[in-house]
């Protein structure tokens, strides 16, 4: 069986995922400050990275041993390092404080208040001439007309009143506070690439999607020039999309948390078995879905 994996980015973490990570022994080891987390800890940019690559690292620990191996990784920003991480064989210390270090140098990079805006609607090209002079830029491409852009907050609550008079039909600011993927955190590509450097040798173990362009890196040193370089630069998630289905997977699994990524292949493959572990009552039904999927 060819399975993809997705590996989800900030935005759908929640309680229930802290109870998930809770439950679980070595992850509490690894994690002390779990039991005094609450819910408004997850908006945290720090908090946020390292519990939902924590939640990957369990999640992929208790199910790789009943996958077939992939075919094929590809990470939604955040993911993205989680992908790699996997396919690098980080040891769990070394990825979460990865996950911290990259949280850190971005809000260290972010001058003032910011934050993301998804946009709907509008054409590419309308839409970057609706930005123009707003300091805002298109952060993540998830289709012809479906985008984030990221800037100061001051500049995307005003977008989000006059977008939708330039052809804009859905504008919602998501849960983040930094202006991801834009040349606004430039300062932080730098040093994160330094942090990345001792994991940058050797092949990956499964072949990994760049989100900044939607190529396959299979050799360490490649996939670690473009994680440094996303935090900065446009996530181009429609291109992984189509080099994902170009590799003609026979399922694709979504790690979580949540089901976004799933929904959006979904839309672009609807003929493909493409399901989030968040849908499923447990472990047991993903594998057996999968099964069924692989006949």
């Amino acid at each position: 069986m060819r399975l993809a994996v997705l590996f989800s980015g900030q935005g759908g973490q929640s309680s229930e995922h802290l109870s998930e990570l809770r439950a679980d022994a070595d992850t509490r080891a690894r994690l002390p400050a779990l039991d005094a987390l609450r819910d408004d800890d997850l908006a945290s940019n720090v908090t946020a990275q390292v519990v939902i690559s924590a939640l990957q690292a369990l999640r992929w620990r208790r199910l790789a041993p009943r996958l077939p191996q992939p075919v094929l990784f590809a990470g939604y920003s955040l993911g993205e390092l989680s992908a790699f991480a996997i396919a690098r064989r980080l040891p769990p210390k070394d990825w979460f404080d990865l996950a911290a270090r990259r949280a850190a140098l971005m809000d260290a990079a972010t001058a003032c208040p910011s934050g993301l805006l998804a946009v709907q609607g509008m054409p590419e090209a309308a839409l970057r001439a609706a930005l123009d002079g707003s300091g805002c830029s298109i952060a993540i491409r998830n289709g012809d007309a479906h985008f984030v852009v990221g800037g100061a907050s001051i500049a995307l609550s005003e977008l989000e009143h006059t977008l939708p008079t330039h052809g804009a039909r859905r504008c919602v600011r998501l849960a983040v506070r930094t202006p991801s993927h834009t040349p606004l955190l430039a300062a932080a590509r730098a040093p994160l690439a330094e942090a990345l450097t001792p994991w940058a040798d050797g092949r990956l173990s499964v072949p990994v999607i760049a989100g900044i362009d939607g190529r396959v890196r299979r050799d360490a040193a490649d996939a670690v020039r473009a994680l440094a370089a996303q935090v900065a630069q446009t996530i181009d998630w429609s291109t992984c999309m189509d080099t994902l289905l170009e590799y003609a997977p026979d399922a694709v699994l979504e790690i979580g948390p949540g089901n976004a990524l799933a929904r959006m292949l979904a839309e672009r493959a609807p003929d493909l078995p493409v399901r989030a572990i968040d849908d499923f009552s447990g472990d047991a039904a993903v594998v057996d879905w999968l099964e069924r999927m692989a006949g």
